[in-house]
């Protein structure tokens, strides 16, 4: 809901610039809001369709017995699962002072909305990859340990994957994307059969330089996504430890669906997002403190990331690579 007390000033050309950041800087960094898609509710709280084998499996009889005869009917079935959206957000100052010294190098209210969406994206990737590592998945072993480079085989041990989850729920390959640590992405530049691979592929480009939308295309995927996010796991005041936030050595294929789309299109993950409303998935506003010689910059939204498929149906686990 916009803000309804007059102190505070809902500021839709910051929220424009939190979107800018979401789509460009933070693209390249932050992979939560491709492996569990956005989708709008309009409810804060609710149920929501879980897909099952079935739905895809069994194959209805279409024929009609005879002229004047009923067509047969079906009954699309779905699990029910409950998601309750929370509220997310993030307080920034821009002390009067700060702006005078700065005004000249850059804006500094603009600065702080991207330092916000820094630190909400950080929060929901975090979330977004504990999903995926609680959803109690299939751990699949790699053949051989990509390390191994000579011997490995990941171009094989993907190609189990999208098999299995293309007759698993009918998918296509150019359905399903790949989630991989970038420690994993490494080792799979360095394998030989991926050198081979790459080489013939796209003659004339260095396998190690290729980007993720050619890796994509020589595995015949929609896309990859490389989970390059880490964040400091010690307390404040701690020396600083360096974590990755998606754990390497654990990989993922899975059907993601585009962002918006209905709940009925097959998506391993889902973020509902509700805005009390409103149609932004972001709301900024602003206010003053005299007191502080600073105006207060906001932003917030309400979220819940849930699995929207039974357990393997839309998703695919390799380990030990």
């Amino acid at each position: 809901m916009y803000p309804e007390s007059s102190s505070i000033t809902f500021r839709p050309e910051l929220a424009v610039l939190g979107q800018e950041y979401l789509a460009s800087s933070a693209a390249s960094k932050f992979i939560g809001l491709r492996a569990a898609p956005i989708f709008n509710a309009g409810l804060q709280s609710g149920e929501y369709p879980i897909l099952n084998r079935e739905y895809f499996k069994k194959p209805a009889e279409t024929k009609r017995a005879a002229p004047g005869a009923p067509y047969n009917e079906i009954n699309a079935r779905f699990g029910q699962g409950t998601y309750s959206c929370e509220d997310y957000g993030l307080t920034h100052p821009v002390d009067d002072r700060q702006v005078a010294i700065y005004s000249r190098l850059f804006d500094l209210e603009a600065a702080a909305i991207s330092v916000i969406m820094h630190q909400m994206l950080l929060a929901h990737e975090i979330r977004v990859a504990a999903l995926y590592s609680g959803a109690g998945y299939t751990n699949t072993n790699v053949t051989t340990a990509w390390s191994t480079t000579a011997t490995a085989a990941p171009l094989d041990d993907f190609a189990t994957g999208i098999n299995d989850i293309c007759d698993m729920c009918g998918a296509v390959p150019g359905d399903i994307s790949l989630i991989i640590p970038r420690a994993d992405y490494i080792e799979l530049m360095r394998t030989a059969q991926f050198i081979a691979k790459g080489q013939y592929t796209y003659p004339g480009i260095i396998p190690a330089q290729m980007a993720p939308m050619q890796v994509a295309g020589l595995l015949g995927i929609k896309e990859c996504l490389i989970a390059q996010s880490a964040y400091d796991s010690t307390e404040e005041g701690v020396a600083e430890t360096n974590a990755q936030i998606w754990t390497a050595g654990v990989i993922y294929l899975a059907v993601c669906a585009p962002a918006n789309s209905g709940l009925s299109t097959p998506s391993a993950a889902r973020t509902i997002a509700w805005n009390q409303g409103e149609p932004d998935n972001l709301i900024v506003e602003s206010w003053r403190e005299d007191k502080n010689r600073s105006n207060y910059v906001r932003v917030r939204n309400d979220l819940d990331e849930v699995l929207t498929g039974e357990t393997d149906l839309f998703a695919y686990k390799l380990t030990n690579t």
